[in-house]
This record gives structure tokens, sequence and C-alpha cells, in this order.
């Protein structure tokens, strides 16, 4: 007789882990578009793409200087100090004016969602044309909107490539 009190159960309990697994799989896939229509938006300077991607005007952008950055360029260590925030705002409206192209790259990529919010964690590479002008990890929070999928934070860890782009032009020294 436990049995048949146990079953119906059993079946209810598969039925909702199979369904919470289909749901974080369509979570996945879709935080994953997001990341590449990140990394898309700023190789082809699609401020409109970009800017979609955002759920507010207002979401943390912070960056951390690394250790090994602060000790390899002091004076700028000095000025810009330990951790930065700025905008993506800014940082698209740089992207789309500058002639140079630009790239990040992203590698080991990892998502955790439960379906209606989710983090994202990663490793990069920021490139001005050919040169990697700096790298490190990168974390976001996304949503789950009417609208889709959106970053609602940024915050990553920056190391500045020592060795300078051997194609910018020498900075003129104020005399």
């Amino acid at each position: 007789m436990k049995v048949f009190k146990v079953l119906p159960l059993s079946i209810l309990l598969c039925l909702s882990i199979q369904a919470n697994a289909t749901a974080n799989k369509d979570a996945q896939k879709n935080i994953q578009q997001v990341v590449e229509d990140f990394r898309v938006s700023i190789i082809d300077k699609d401020k409109e793409k970009f800017l979609n991607l955002f759920y507010g005007e207002h979401i943390p952008w912070l960056g951390v200087v690394s250790n090994e950055t602060m000790n390899n360029h002091p004076a700028a260590a000095n000025k810009r100090g330990k951790v930065s925030s700025g905008n993506y705002l800014s940082f698209i409206d740089w992207i789309v004016t500058d002639a140079k192209p630009k790239e990040e790259k992203f590698w080991d990529v990892k998502i955790l969602s439960d379906g209606e919010i989710g983090s994202v964690h990663f490793k990069y590479s920021f490139h001005n044309g050919d040169y990697k002008t700096n790298w490190g990890e990168e974390a976001w929070h996304v949503i789950n909107t009417k609208e889709g999928w959106k970053i609602n934070s940024v915050i990553y860890s920056v190391t500045i490539n020592p060795v300078p782009d051997p194609t910018a032009k020498p900075v003129k020294k104020a005399k």
C-alpha cells in the first residue's frame, strides 16, 4: 500500500527535476548568447546592440587593478587607484569612436543560473588592434527580464601589459 503513495510522489519529483534541468539549459544557452553578443558588438562597434545588453543606465562597472600593475606603473596607479569605477556607456563610446579595431576575448566561461538570476565568470584579454592591452578575470550578474537576459553588474580585474604598444604615438611631455 505504501508503494502506491510513494510512487506518485517519486514521479512528480522526477518530472520537477527534468523541468528544472530543461529551464537551466535554456538559461545557460541564453546567457551564453549575451556573452557572445557582448563580444561581437565590440568587434562590430555596434553601440545599439551593446547598449541593449544592459538592464539599466546605472549599473556597477568596477575595475580592480592587479598588484602587478600597481607595482609596474606606480605613477598611473597613484593617479587611478586600486579600484576604479566607470560605466558601459563611456566604454562603448570609446569603442565606436576610436579608429582602431577592438576585441575582448573570453575563455573559461562559467555560468550559474536558476533561470531567473545568474552569474557569469570568465577570463578575458582586451585587444586594441593587434596589441593586447590588458587581461584579467571578469564577472557579471545577469537577470531574466521580459526583454530577455540583461547584464546588471560588471566587475573585472586588470593587469596592464607591461610591454608598450609598438604602434602607439609617443606621449608629448609638458614643458
